[in-house]
């Protein structure tokens, strides 16, 4: 390549010979073609790297990396410091994207819409439908995640929270992620409301991340909490809320709401 890309997208693979096709032909069909695709092989034992060489070959901003096993974490971050681009979007091997994802991304972003870009979910595979997420913004965040890991935002925005934490390599890696960007850097997410990404949902026997994080999640939960204490002070301030809350003038009554019911008063 001539010139530095604007994009970078990172896409680590492990053991996912029978989608990889799928995910890197979803990058080809891009509207927005000033990218780059770094995909490193964190020590696959199946017909990945045969599926991944046509498209290196054949495409000069496929950049294709290999090492031993070493964890989704170590394999982003490894990723990130290997991209050119201003921009990082993290895709999983196993996923796919709309053609239109990376432009209508790069324009909310260039808008100054916010600082992670984000968008609607839909889930196909085992299970189809929209992924409900809660609105992105703090207050819904420190509750839950309301991001998947398909996400734009800037290299240095990422360099600046310190990447993804080698503490969670066992999962909840991106929940750490936009918590940090979003508690400790400032940074604002915005979502544009449009289908962009595709997550697919596969059997537990065939998902490694999703029977680590049910393996380790008392542990993933209390390195959180340890992390960002004030976790506990939001979560706190959610469920008071909840329990005992004004909810303004209505018709000229006030409405006060007790434990799910609501009370009203006439001026």
């Amino acid at each position: 390549m001539g010139s530095m890309p604007t994009v970078s997208i990172i896409v680590p693979v492990y053991n996912q010979g029978q989608y990889v096709a799928e995910c890197l032909d979803s990058i080809l069909s891009q509207t927005f073609k000033d990218y780059e695709v770094i995909i490193i092989n964190d020590g696959s034992t199946d017909d990945s790297e045969k599926n991944i060489e046509n498209y290196v070959r054949s495409y000069p901003n496929f950049r294709y990396f290999s090492q031993s096993n070493k964890g989704v974490v170590y394999t982003r971050n490894k990723a990130v410091e290997l991209a050119q681009g201003e921009f990082i979007f993290p895709l999983d091997a196993d996923d796919k994207i709309a053609p239109d994802c990376l432009e209508k991304l790069y324009a909310a972003i260039c808008a100054k819409k916010g600082d992670i870009l984000t968008s609607r979910v839909w889930m196909f595979g085992e299970k189809n439908g929209e992924l409900c997420l809660c609105p992105p913004k703090k207050s819904c965040l420190v509750k839950e995640n309301c991001l998947a890991n398909a996400a734009l935002f800037r290299k240095s925005d990422f360099i600046k929270a310190g990447g993804y934490d080698e503490n969670f390599s066992f999962g909840l890696e991106d929940y750490d992620l936009w918590l940090n960007m979003v508690l400790r850097c400032n940074l604002k997410i915005y979502r544009v409301p449009e289908m962009l990404f595709f997550y697919r949902i596969k059997k537990m026997a065939e998902s490694r991340n999703k029977q680590q994080s049910k393996c380790y999640s008392a542990l993933l939960k209390s390195k959180l909490f340890s992390k960002y204490p004030e976790l506990r002070f939001y979560r706190f301030f959610i469920k008071l809320k909840n329990f005992f809350y004004y909810r303004g003038v209505k018709k000229g009554r006030f409405v006060l709401r007790i434990l799910g019911f609501n009370f009203y008063y006439s001026n």
